[in-house]
């Protein structure tokens, strides 16, 4: 007899193994299982499909499904989301409104609906048909998501400049939102305020999400309250807030990260070590914390770097964001085990266990632009990205310069990025590939990499030789170490020169894409 669950588990066991073509043939067994019954399964397939690249196999699936079980609303989200993420804007948007024809009660669908209308239409048609697509929402969706509906679109009214609008949008969320959720309204608001330079009112609504937010989320609040008061040039008030969150709060270590980076952006960077030294001792097991700290020991040398390296990977062996370090410590140019093959490896293991991380991706993707990969190599590392839609990373942010932008977009602009910054500092890396040819520096370099990962008792050193051979420069190569800690020297240069920065680049780099989410 057909087992559902089963079924599921089994196909998604054979795509991690690489075997679709028995995954295939499993799906091919639903053909006598009737589709209230199979309809989760196929939804499986079409999604397996589009994760192996299948699109027009995906598509046909999808079709079937909106055709033989309509009154599914995962299927018409799904869908939606499907050529959402093959660009093809209005085809989603016309998927999403059959959608809301058949469902009008299904949320997440009007959540797509407005996303895709932003996307897709002319500022002035936007706004007209965004509007009009709400005051149908909040009469149709259920209650309970009435306030989150009007927050996203005071963020729509806020993205395209019209703050009396998002003011009034944020005024009916307040009206129609659980007395427990009104602080992440105030938070939404503070946000919409500073990005219009309003920054008494700003404080103000922080104010007030601090007096109604719970024990529990209070640090959230406070967090951003102290990024406000950094943006604005008071950071001794900034390091005050996030003591207190610190002392209240200690099991959130988000706070524990935002007090380095602001020691960092403060160009303060022993200080920033000392707090993510300390993060630690509070939560050993952030691979986050790990990979900052890793990255504040550039300074140290590449020897300090490896053997902190070395203690994450006892500690936290499954974070991405550590073996993305690690990776970056092996591309860096100047550095002492610069490792392509290494950084590969590390490379893989990042995008295998924390694939939501986007930093790993757009490293993976500089690599491969460095060794020069077969066209088929980089296509397959876009699908594996699109297929893992990550969501965090400062440089991911980075190359994210609208919320509204998707992963394919991102991956572009990454492209675009590191290709020009390639030529730009090219006699640097091909210094570096040149003396990582020579058989003194690839023995000590392969040495180095394998005792960090092959310690696991922690007892002996990843140390490198004292002499190596020198990194030779042509005299008009303008680069300095500390340029290539991650992928994008701008984006480096920025964290070491913020006092510079205009004030819109000082927000993007203390907010990075962080959005206040309903």
């Amino acid at each position: 007899p057909y087992h559902e669950a089963l079924m599921l588990k089994g196909i998604k066991h054979l795509e991690r193994m690489g075997d679709l073509r028995t995954a295939r043939a499993l799906l091919g067994q639903l053909q006598a299982v009737p589709i209230n019954q199979s309809w989760r399964t196929l939804l499986e397939g079409a999604l397996l499909e589009a994760r192996a690249g299948q699109t027009d196999t995906a598509r046909r699936i999808f079709k079937f499904l909106l055709q033989q079980a309509p009154w599914y609303g995962p299927v018409w989200h799904e869908a939606c989301r499907f050529e959402q993420r093959c660009n093809h804007t209005q085809e989603a948007l016309s998927v999403a409104e059959r959608g809301l024809m058949q469902l009008p009660r299904y949320g997440p669908l009007w959540f797509c609906a407005l996303r895709l209308h932003e996307c897709s239409a002319g500022r002035h048609e936007l706004m007209r048909a965004t509007r009009l697509l709400v005051e149908r929402g909040v009469r149709h969706i259920s209650k309970d998501l009435v306030w989150k509906l009007w927050f996203e679109f005071a963020q729509v009214e806020e993205r395209n400049g019209h703050l009396l609008r998002a003011r009034a949008a944020y005024v009916k969320s307040v009206a129609t939102c659980a007395a427990n959720l009104r602080w992440k309204v105030w938070l939404g608001g503070s946000r919409t305020e500073l990005c219009h330079s309003q920054f008494n009112v700003s404080q103000a609504l922080l104010e007030r999400a601090y007096e109604e937010s719970p024990p529990k989320t209070r640090a959230i609040v406070m967090l951003e309250q102290s990024r406000l008061h950094e943006l604005c040039g008071n950071v001794e008030q900034a390091r005050k807030l996030l003591r207190g969150a610190r002392k209240t709060n200690r099991q959130e270590w988000k706070v524990f990260l935002e007090s380095v980076l602001l020691e960092l952006r403060s160009q303060h960077v022993e200080r920033a070590l000392r707090e993510a030294r300390k993060a630690l001792e509070v939560h050993r097991g952030t691979g986050r914390l790990w990979a900052v700290l890793i990255q504040l020991e550039h300074a140290q040398g590449v020897h300090q770097q490896l053997r902190v390296f070395q203690q994450a990977l006892l500690e936290v062996p499954k974070s991405g964001e550590v073996w993305c370090e690690g990776a970056r410590i092996c591309l860096n140019p100047f550095s002492d085990c610069f490792n392509l093959e290494a950084a590969h490896n590390f490379l893989d293991f990042a995008i295998e266990f924390t694939p939501q991380y986007g930093d790993s991706f757009i490293e993976y993707l500089r690599l491969q632009l460095l060794m020069q990969s077969p066209e088929e190599e980089i296509e397959r590392l876009w699908q594996l990205c699109i297929n893992a839609e990550p969501n965090y990373g400062t440089l991911w942010f980075h190359c994210k310069s609208s919320v509204l932008l998707t992963t394919r977009q991102v991956m572009q602009s990454a492209t675009e990025l590191l290709a020009r910054e390639l030529e730009q500092y090219r006699h640097v890396y091909e210094a570096a590939i040149r003396r990582s040819q020579t058989v003194d520096f690839r023995i000590a370099a392969t040495a180095a990499v394998t005792a960090a990962l092959g310690n696991t008792d922690g007892s002996a050193d990843a140390t490198l030789p004292v002499t190596m051979p020198a990194l030779e420069l042509p005299a008009e190569a303008m680069a300095e170490p500390a340029d290539f800690v991650t992928g994008s020297v701008a984006l480096n240069r920025m964290h070491r020169r913020v006092e510079s920065l205009s004030f819109d680049e000082k927000r993007s780099l203390i907010y990075g894409g962080d959005m206040i989410v309903p």
